[in-house]
């Protein structure tokens, strides 16, 4: 079973936007150890998926910005881009064939590589229990969740390869939220997001091993609860923040 996040890491609600501003602030004293390497990011316009963008393209790194609105991507763009950082963008519903090829020929169109491909694109249609969810929820939330990354690094992997002589050839990020895994008291709410982000657990020990004969590293992040407005079902409910400050307050007297 997995074991449940740490509680009351850093004030257990960390905000993305904050996080990401603090990294502004260290960006100077950076080695800029990312030059010439290039990121694909998926869902990169808010939240955690903005804030991994804007660091990698913070310490060098050609960041490619992806989500489905093109007003957010052109937003985004605009405002990395005046921070000096090296962005390019488009639209991208991961869930689409077309879209993802269009993600790929843009990276290549900029870069002609990728170093780094970072799935943060997720979706969650129904908030509520894992059996009340209906066959159309499943296909949705499974398509987007689990599929999506899968499909695009096999469209992206012969251009991750060879990408110079160093040890590790490329570097896989799929983070994976689950509230299952974080906070057991919630799973009625987001049943089959959660079993979707169980999921990409299973996924990334799999393509780790595959990938490993190619020097291209797969890594979950399992960040806990980030004050985003996508959690925000799940931070703004009663119960949720009545348990928060007791087991904050066990914390405290230990």
């Amino acid at each position: 079973m997995f074991r449940p996040l740490t509680w009351g890491w850093k004030s257990f609600l960390p905000s993305a936007t904050l996080l990401s501003m603090r990294s502004i602030s260290s960006v100077a004293n950076s080695s800029l150890k990312l030059v010439n390497k290039v990121a694909v990011v998926t869902g990169s316009t808010n939240g955690i998926g903005f804030s991994i963008a804007r660091r990698l393209a913070q310490d060098g790194a050609h960041v490619i910005i992806s989500s489905r609105k093109q007003q957010n991507v052109d937003q985004v763009v605009d405002i990395l881009q005046r921070e000096g950082l090296s962005v390019a963008g488009t639209v991208c519903h991961v869930g689409k064939a077309e879209d993802r090829e269009r993600l790929v020929a843009t990276a290549l169109k900029h870069c002609g590589g990728v170093d780094f491909l970072v799935c943060t694109a997720g979706v969650n249609p129904l908030v509520g229990s894992t059996l009340g969810s209906s066959e159309q929820v499943w296909d949705k939330i499974l398509s987007v969740n689990v599929k999506a990354p899968a499909l695009l690094l096999s469209q992206l992997l012969p251009h991750m390869e060879n990408r110079g002589t160093q040890e590790i050839q490329g570097t896989i990020l799929i983070p994976s939220s689950s509230l299952l895994i974080c906070f057991p008291f919630q799973p009625q709410k987001l049943g089959a997001y959660n079993v979707s982000k169980t999921a990409l657990l299973g996924l990334t020990k799999t393509l780790a091993v595959e990938l490993a004969p190619k020097n291209i590293r797969v890594n979950c992040l399992v960040p806990g609860l980030i004050k985003t407005d996508f959690s925000r079902v799940v931070s703004t409910e009663k119960s949720f923040c009545t348990k928060k400050k007791k087991k904050k307050h066990q914390l405290n007297h230990c």
